[in-house]
């Protein structure tokens, strides 16, 4: 009987145990290759329709605008740093990469480990661009859009998950 008093007090006293976990510190710094596209129509939750891109094949998106209208899979470069994602690079002679386009971005509804928040900027056409961040590990990075911008044509019922690979600083 005192065993099992011991072995109930003990299963009460570890059954109580919370493990805390430290938020999340997004990193969101360095050059990245789009390595996976998963372009979902999910208008119909009982057919939805997915197709993946993988490295080699090209995305297009006739129905889209830059960025998001072509992308070679395995070879389109993005650069984040703690406020601008960069586009469009070109290496120069020398070996420095000069990127040619460049925005602004915010990190909005940054809340917790289980939200990371989503990447805000508006292009120079003034369109916006949002993508959620699924996840931001130490060498990749997983966003999804879902057509949250003015003038964007992919409606709310278009999703879109980019994986992308850390390749350079």
């Amino acid at each position: 009987m005192k065993s099992f008093i011991c072995l109930l007090l003990l299963v009460c006293l570890t059954s109580c145990y919370k493990q805390y976990t430290q938020p999340k510190t997004l990193s969101l710094s360095g050059e990245y290759i789009v390595d996976k596209i998963t372009y979902s129509v999910i208008e119909n939750s009982t057919n939805p329709q997915e197709q993946s891109f993988y490295p080699g094949t090209m995305f297009i998106n006739p129905n889209e605008s830059f960025p998001m209208d072509s992308i070679l899979v395995g070879f389109t470069k993005w650069h984040l740093d703690y406020s601008v994602i960069s586009f469009k690079p070109h290496t120069l002679p020398t070996g420095k990469t000069v990127w040619e386009k460049q925005y602004f971005y915010n990190v909005i509804n940054h809340y917790s480990i289980y939200d990371l928040g989503y990447i805000d900027f508006t292009m120079e056409d003034g369109s916006r661009r949002v993508f959620k961040i699924l996840d931001d590990g130490v060498e990749n990075l997983v966003l999804r859009t879902t057509g949250q911008w003015a003038y964007g044509s992919s409606g709310t019922n278009v999703s879109i998950t980019l994986f992308l690979t850390r390749v350079g600083p």
